[in-house]
């Protein structure tokens, strides 16, 4: 927001505070100045207003926070009294059908309206705030809102048949035409003002064009009125259309402005604008601004501030905000209408906070150091899936929950993904459903950088929906190397080094296809005979079209598991054990034999681990080979076993029967046949 350092002292004195101070203690009190501008010769303060500060919208309550924040007296706003209907309830009436969407609306009128321009200090104002200069009624309207918050509207009194105001949900299919011109479909999630037939406002966003004031108009209907916060956003986000009354009312505009507003605007048109005020005001709920309680505990506060102040100092920095005890020397404190936000004890010890000025606070350590959950299983699991993955040389990473939707997405669940509603961005627009494409965006990054080789993972939830209301979180563990030697192969073998580190077995891998991985370099890993996840090679046309990586990085490879699963998986708990050395000496087989070149290598694998029983120890490939010494169509497969028997030292007789189950079983079961030569 814009607010001219000029008009501040209306309701506080700055008497020899510099713009810089002023600046400075606003920033540090959490209202942060931007920048400071020069407008026409007036010095304008740029402010960062939080979405939760719908009161710091306007200049007074600007003023009001500079004011508590500098220690300086502020003017109070003046209290706004309806005196019932009067003369107004003759020629106007309000019928509110959505209550819980509009809890107040007010109406006022004004008639005799000498058209023209504003004064020269009202033109000035409004246009170093941003705003130009229309005429007197809207002027004055503005000059109003940007003072104390509170958006109003004037319709032409003589466009409303009988003066019937209906504050109702829009109807399917609905049209206005705005005051920008343009014509606007509404729908049922909206709030409009109507007349007997037709919207002639959409609430809190933009008036209609066939009620506009001109220069023409000599009676107005003043309507200053609070809507729900939330149907405002949604109606701004759906139309595509904000406002400096959406902006306002979008934070939160407090309901016992309406009255204060109308009052400064019937002021302002009697004063500047010849104009006669009719007595009463049409006010459909009163009692619409409520104030609220809230206990503090001094010796709370100062633990969590790391302070010693004393109880009335507290009770001094929060009567400054307005914040007062709700009967002398109470500790419980009636919370204003226009904060909102203040609603529990740790609210108000903030608002101290603010008030001692957070660089004033001291500086110390925590008490006890957090361990991020590790005292919990799930924590200390993943913990352990850390220290694994970083020990093979892989970096953590950590990326965004929300995404955008990406070719690597699969498209067997891309029904089950969560969408956000009046998503800020379309990058910000989903929840991931998978941890790679996150991760194969970090490594192109890295790449364009011209890292020469990327090995990340990461451990985090992903997002599921089976139906309105039905979400799941599963969590998931990944992988990705690129460069320096990336391939199914290599990515295949920290898999395994991480599963047996976990001690989880028996596993397996089978090859897959999977939706924008290589074809032939993809399988799914097989933990107790489920797909607990799976490790491939991207497809290499994908990282060139869709990665905008540099020609000649190579093969990109990734793993995606399950942690539930592997969690139940693995034989032993987060405990580390310790295993003595082996007493008795081990011996090594080679075995080389072959088979179709359609045999996957993990039903090898598993067949020799059943024929060779207990002794086995280790497997490990050595070789495949497909060359002019195997027939067309064969392939030579080549293992290792290490034998070792933990009560006594094995003999060849042993070795030697061992290898002849096995060389039997990859016969039987697969057809293998014993390498020539």
């Amino acid at each position: 927001m814009k607010v001219p350092v000029d008009w501040l002292t209306d309701f506080t004195g700055l008497d020899g505070v510099t713009e810089d101070r002023l600046a400075e203690r606003l920033t540090m009190a959490g209202l942060e100045v931007e920048e400071i501008e020069e407008v026409a010769g007036r010095r304008v303060l740029v402010t960062k207003v939080t979405p939760n500060r719908g009161d710091w919208m306007s200049v007074a309550g600007t003023a009001r926070e500079a004011a508590a924040a500098l220690r300086l007296p502020f003017k109070s706003l003046p209290v706004g009294r309806s005196e019932g209907a009067g003369e107004v309830g003759t020629i106007a009436s309000v019928d509110v059908r959505r209550p819980d969407w509009c809890p107040r609306f007010n109406i006022r009128a004004i008639r005799n309206i000498k058209q023209g321009p504003s004064p020269a200090f009202m033109q000035a104002r409004l246009t170093a705030a941003g705003m130009r200069p229309l005429g007197i009624v809207v002027d004055i309207t503005n000059y109003v809102m940007l003072e104390l918050g509170q958006p109003l509207h004037a319709y032409d009194a003589a466009k409303i048949p009988g003066g019937e105001f209906v504050v109702r949900a829009a109807k399917p299919g609905e049209t206005i035409r705005t005051l920008d011109g343009n014509e606007r479909v509404l729908t049922p999630e909206m709030l409009v003002i109507a007349d007997r037939t037709r919207p002639i406002g959409i609430a809190g966003i933009m008036g209609g064009g066939d009620t506009e004031v001109t220069e023409e108009t000599t009676t107005v209907l003043l309507e200053a009125a609070h809507f729900d916060a939330g149907v405002i956003r949604r109606g701004s986000k759906s139309l595509g259309l904000t406002t400096e009354a959406s902006y306002r009312f979008e934070r939160y505009v407090d309901p016992a402005l309406t009255l204060i507003a109308q009052d400064r605007a019937c002021e302002l048109f009697e004063k500047y604008a010849g104009a006669t005020v009719l007595n009463g005001t049409i006010d459909t709920n009163p009692g619409a601004a409520q104030t609220i309680e809230v206990s503090l505990r001094p010796e709370r506060a100062n633990a969590l501030l790391g302070e010693s102040l004393r109880a009335d100092e507290m009770v001094q920095a929060l009567e400054r905000l307005q914040i007062v005890p709700a009967s002398p020397g109470s500790l419980a404190f009636t919370v204003p209408s226009f904060r909102p936000d203040v609603t529990r004890e740790i609210d108000l010890i903030e608002e101290i906070g603010r008030m001692i000025g957070y660089e004033n606070l001291p500086e110390t350590l925590p008490a006890i150091r957090g361990e991020g959950g590790k005292d919990l299983p799930e924590g200390a699991f993943d913990s352990r899936l850390r220290r694994i993955l970083i020990g093979q040389g892989l970096t953590e990473v950590f990326t965004h929950s929300l995404g955008a939707e990406t070719e690597f997405d699969d498209p067997a669940i891309i029904a089950q993904r969560v969408r956000i509603r009046s998503a800020l961005s379309a990058e910000l627009s989903t929840l991931r459903q998978s941890l790679t494409p996150n991760l194969l965006a970090v490594a192109a990054l890295n790449l364009r950088q011209r890292q020469p080789e990327v090995r990340i993972f990461e451990i985090g939830k992903t997002y599921l929906t089976s139906g309105p209301g039905q979400y799941s979180e599963p969590r998931r563990v990944a992988g990705l190397l690129a460069g320096g030697g990336a391939d199914y192969l290599a990515i295949k073998g920290i898999v395994e080094a991480l599963l047996e580190s976990l001690h989880a077995g028996p596993v397996r891998f089978e090859t897959a296809a999977r939706h924008a991985m290589h074809p032939g370099r993809t399988a799914s890993v097989i933990l107790d005979g489920r797909i607990a996840g799976y490790v491939a090679e991207v497809d290499p046309d994908l990282v060139k079209s869709s990665l905008d990586v540099p020609s000649g990085v190579g093969r990109v490879a990734v793993f995606d598991l399950d942690v539930d699963q592997l969690v139940g998986a693995a034989r032993i708990g987060n405990q580390e054990i310790y295993a003595p050395p082996p007493r008795y000496p081990a011996l090594t087989r080679d075995l080389s034999m072959v088979f179709d070149g359609g045999v996957e290598y993990g039903r090898i694998e598993q067949a020799v681990r059943d024929s060779a029983g207990e002794l086995l120890e280790s497997l490990s490939l050595l070789s495949v080979y497909t060359g002019e010494k195997v027939a067309r169509g064969k392939k030579s497969v080549a293992v290792r076993l290490v034998l070792r028997a933990a009560s006594r030292t094995l003999t060849d007789v042993d070795a030697d029967a061992v290898l002849s189950d096995v060389q039997r079983s990859l016969v039987d079961s697969l057809s293998g046949e014993q390498r020539a030569g």
